[in-house]
């Protein structure tokens, strides 16, 4: 087993923030909806029966906005967190397998904040191990997936189940860049850039990869522990005191930043 030094904790505290929101909508909607059936009501009754003019029935209206607007709002909040509770799912499985089937000199940091210079990073999961560094940056992207790594290819296409195609960022050039920052912080160290591995993880077991040159870039995650371990057998570029060394910098490193 790998030695985890730290664990996914960013999409945690966002599940966190919205379940806030939410309870603060479901406080809020009784109260709103409340309010705004009685000022309706009142307004009626004010203007039909009474005679009076229409203020109690513009505020009604403008409580019944209000309510339908959070209404909105609270959709899309539940949505998003149906879709952070996925998204961590799957880099806590890729946490996972990374933990369990990497040998025991390599060293996990999951969640890993690096801020070098004026420039900053937010890596998924960062493996530092005898062979070198492994940059993996984890995605949950569900149906066909076409794309190209080439750098000119920004757009990437996700053809969902139901036949809807979205455009999607090419994920690779994002993960390249997590890597040159990372490499800014290794300069001085003996880790040579060549060593440090960029991969895009497509986490969901019900994607489709049709991804041109994909080989050694986009892989599922069983493939990406077998990249990996290969690399056991290859000679090291890094003593058992250096990756420790590293992986302890780094993670002191992530909590300053």
């Amino acid at each position: 087993m790998a030695k985890t030094l730290t664990n996914e904790r960013n999409l945690l505290q966002r599940q966190a923030a919205i379940g806030q929101e939410l309870n603060l909508f479901k406080r809020m909607r009784l109260v709103e909806w409340g309010a705004a059936a009685l000022f309706v009501a009142g307004g009626l009754i004010w203007k039909l029966a009474l005679g009076g003019g229409a203020f109690p029935l513009a505020i009604g209206g403008v409580l019944v906005f209000l309510a339908l607007g959070h209404e909105a709002r609270r959709k899309e909040q539940m949505q998003e967190l149906a879709e952070t509770e996925q998204m961590r799912g799957a880099k806590e499985e890729v946490a996972r397998l990374l933990d369990e089937k990497l040998a025991n000199d390599h060293y996990v940091l999951n969640d890993l904040r690096l801020k070098v210079g004026r420039e900053k990073c937010w890596i998924d999961h960062l493996v530092v191990a005898p062979s070198g560094m492994f940059v993996l940056n984890t995605l949950n992207w569900d149906g066909k997936i076409v794309g190209d790594t080439g750098k000119q290819c920004h757009l990437w296409k996700i053809r969902a189940p139901d036949g809807k195609i979205r455009p999607a960022r090419n994920p690779v050039g994002r993960v390249l860049r997590e890597r040159r920052i990372l490499c800014n912080w290794l300069k001085g160290t003996n880790l040579i850039w060549e060593r440090v591995f960029p991969l895009v993880i497509l986490a969901n077991p019900n994607a489709e990869i049709q991804v041109t040159n994909a080989e050694r870039r986009v892989l599922v995650p069983e493939q990406a522990v077998t990249f990996i371990n290969d690399f056991c057998f290859e000679n090291p570029v890094l003593s058992g005191a250096e990756v420790e060394k590293l992986a302890n910098g780094l993670n002191e490193r992530s909590r300053e930043a």
